[in-house]
């Protein structure tokens, strides 16, 4: 199967169809361990907050005085960053995931048998790239 890059609209890549469902199933498998990344760092951001907060209630209204907290916008600024980016992360990359499933649709059920091409992105044809050549797949 011949990978065209639809930006330059060149061959990049001539690979068997099977080895190519593999390798963007690789892919696939790799930007789901990626959210489950992200997922696990905003759960132990949460349960450090709620530690910190269970803590701070524990102490004595004199030690609380002392003890002084950051600024709600501060607190803000860190759960935008902690967690709302985070979530933003994990959407781009459910959209990427769901791009791949329309690509490995499209390599099992071409609509165009004869040719034996696809266009794809060329940071997709790169991901490609540097996967098959860790996996030893011929790209």
């Amino acid at each position: 199967m011949l990978v065209i890059d639809e930006v330059y609209h060149h061959t990049a890549l001539q690979i068997s169809s099977s080895d190519l469902l593999y390798l963007i199933e690789q892919l696939k498998v790799k930007k789901e361990n990626e959210i489950e990344t992200l997922k696990h760092k905003i759960e132990q951001f949460e349960q450090k907050k709620r530690a910190e907060e269970v803590a701070y209630q524990s102490m004595s209204t004199v030690r609380k005085w002392f003890a002084g907290r950051p600024a709600t916008h501060h607190q803000a600024v860190e759960y935008m960053v902690q967690v709302k980016e985070r979530f933003r992360k994990m959407e781009q990359i459910r959209r990427h995931i769901r791009e791949l499933d329309r690509i490995m649709e499209q390599i099992e059920h071409p609509h165009n048998k004869e040719k034996g091409e696809i266009e794809l992105p060329p940071e997709l044809i790169r991901e490609i790239r540097q996967l098959s050549e860790t996996e030893d797949v011929q790209a």
